[in-house]
């Protein structure tokens, strides 16, 4: 792998600047994408036209590398000089499942990081934001990226006559790449339960922000199944009201508080696991050692996903990469201060 400090070019130079970093001939555009950022507000790369922008992909419980990049950025950001104002930087998240919204507003503010920190509702939006870039991120490591252990998904059914089936489905059961389709038909399974063909059925899916369930997008049976997919279908003449709420502590506590912060309190016996405030399990058996999978996949980092970190210019195109983390640092902050000078 190219040292972050390497100097080269992947060809000529389309002007006399030369570059620290590891510079593109022909620089291309960089991929538009609109994911979340750690307020939980859409955030949309090519409304950023006209700044430098520096996206690095990391996550949140790396500890090493992402963490070194993660420094680099922020005494980049500090020693930029009159160049601050035009110089943008954005981390996205390789880590979907724990990096959730909520999750990246506690680590900022923890870590005194005030860049914008992305990431997605769904893993699949994420994952074609990797292939677009060209960032590697293997199976392995996406396949690392799980919820914690004891995860339900819940499905409800909701007849005519508003009487409600309620199914909590290990999300362990699930397989790596499993469709919410996929989700409805081995949850149904698994409780013997299935839905009468004599009425007519609307999908509902559980809102996590407004604690409320509603009308399920377009196309959501299709999309990747993650632990936060709570599902309701309810039959033609039903009362949606009566719907149970999406998340209850399995039935082993109740919620208090709602939308990001909601969190439960355990019925006796019982306590949250690392990770998820929406869980209760039995005590002893939220052993985060064991069953971090990221902790058992580290010696493979780097063989794991990119630890590529882009410089796009005012076009939005990308000029200059840099690898790994041994970078040059004042020469990081001169190829921002050429580009933001151009």
């Amino acid at each position: 792998m190219l040292s972050g400090g390497f100097s080269g070019c992947l060809g000529q130079s389309e002007d006399k600047v030369e570059f620290n970093g590891i510079e593109y001939r022909e620089p291309p555009a960089a991929p538009d994408f609109t994911l979340l950022d750690q307020n939980g507000a859409e955030f949309t790369l090519s409304d950023l036209e006209g700044k430098v922008v520096v996206v690095a992909f990391i996550y949140t419980t790396c500890p090493d590398i992402c963490l070194a990049i993660s420094a680099n950025m922020a005494w980049a950001a500090e020693n930029l000089g009159g160049a601050s104002g035009d110089v943008v930087f954005l981390s996205i998240t390789i880590d979907p499942a724990r990096d959730t919204v909520a999750h990246l507003a506690e680590w900022t503010e923890a870590m005194g990081y005030d860049w914008t920190h992305l990431t997605a509702e769904r893993p699949s939006t994420l994952i074609d934001v990797y292939s677009s870039w060209n960032v590697i991120v293997d199976n392995d490591h996406i396949a690392a990226s799980q919820p914690p252990e004891g995860a339900m998904n819940r499905v409800v059914i909701l007849d005519a006559s508003n009487n409600s089936t309620v199914i909590d489905f290990p999300n362990s059961n699930l397989s790596i790449g499993d469709t919410v389709a996929d989700l409805d038909r081995k949850a149904l399974e698994s409780a013997g339960e299935t839905r009468s063909e004599e009425s007519d059925w609307s999908l509902m899916a559980w809102n996590h922000s407004s604690w409320a369930w509603e009308a399920a997008s377009e196309g959501l049976l299709g999309e990747i199944a993650s632990h936060e997919d709570h599902l309701a279908w309810v039959a033609d003449g039903a009362d949606p009201a009566a719907l149970p709420v999406g998340v209850d502590c399995n039935g082993n506590g109740w919620v208090m508080g709602s939308g990001a912060g909601a969190h439960c309190m355990c019925d006796q016996g019982y306590e949250r696991p690392d990770g998820d405030a929406l869980m209760c399990v039995s005590e002893g058996s939220a052993d985060t050692e064991e069953t971090d999978a990221h902790g058992e996949s580290l010696g493979e980092y780097e063989v794991g996903h990119s630890t590529v970190t882009f410089i796009l210019d005012k076009e939005l195109r990308k000029r200059v990469a840099w690898t790994g983390t041994a970078w040059d640092l004042n020469g990081f902050v001169e190829d921002l201060q050429n580009l933001a000078a151009e």
